[in-house]
């Protein structure tokens, strides 16, 4: 198993993110499509901090024009994998609530999921962001993901990974802070520093937080 963290471009966007060395798959923050990590094309470092350092460095570097042609001109890189079994959205939910809602599972293992569901892998994949969007899953990193169950009274943490986007905003409208700041200031609501930074780099990416000044930040105005 490799160790540390690979840094690389998502296929989709352009733009650069990381994830685990071990990991296979991982959500891009900036596109929202479900990408695989490609060893060979990836700088390998020690620990997710200078992974995500490395991340702004290069983003911030060769920052694509135009995401959207990007993703035009991309596109033939990211190839799912074959399309085999059916293309179900109930079947889909009744997979994720069974196996999926007690704790998160690993974007890796979707594919032997899909497998003993008798489900479209790629298709799984390409719903996975839209589910996201309507609130039905949620990813706890961004290559895990956790279905989220009516049924059951919310979990505190589920609640409020819905929400780091919105705790980060509110936060640096107020004042200009330092990422250690950000992430120290969330811990008290339960976010681990990996999911602080993610949401910092996602945030930036989009131009809804801006780099005053090295390592510090501050809510874009409108």
């Amino acid at each position: 198993m490799k160790a540390g963290y690979a840094v690389f471009k998502c296929p989709k966007c352009g733009r650069y993110t990381f994830a685990p060395a071990s990991s296979k798959s991982r959500l891009c923050s900036n596109c929202g499509k479900i990408i695989k990590v490609d060893l060979s094309r990836a700088e390998i470092v020690g620990d997710a901090r200078r992974a995500s350092e490395l991340v702004r460095y290069r983003n911030a570097k060769e920052a694509p024009p135009n995401v959207k042609q990007a993703i035009r001109m991309k596109g033939e890189d990211a190839r799912l994998p074959p399309r085999e079994g059916v293309r179900s959205s109930s079947l889909l939910l009744k997979m994720l609530a069974e196996r999926c809602s007690d704790t998160p599972i690993s974007l890796d293992a979707l594919d032997s999921l899909c497998k003993e569901y008798d489900l479209d892998p790629g298709w799984v994949r390409e719903k996975l962001p839209e589910l996201g969007v309507k609130g039905i899953v949620f990813f706890p990193t961004p290559w895990t993901l956790k279905f989220i169950d009516r049924k059951r009274k919310p979990e505190v943490k589920s609640r409020k990974m819905g929400n780091i986007y919105k705790v980060v905003l509110d936060a640096l409208s107020r004042s200009s802070l330092s990422e250690s700041e950000i992430v120290e200031l969330l811990a008290e609501q339960g976010f681990s520093p990996q999911q602080v930074e993610e949401a910092i780099e996602a945030l930036h990416n989009r131009g809804l937080i801006i780099e005053v000044k090295p390592g510090f930040f501050k809510k874009a105005p409108p």
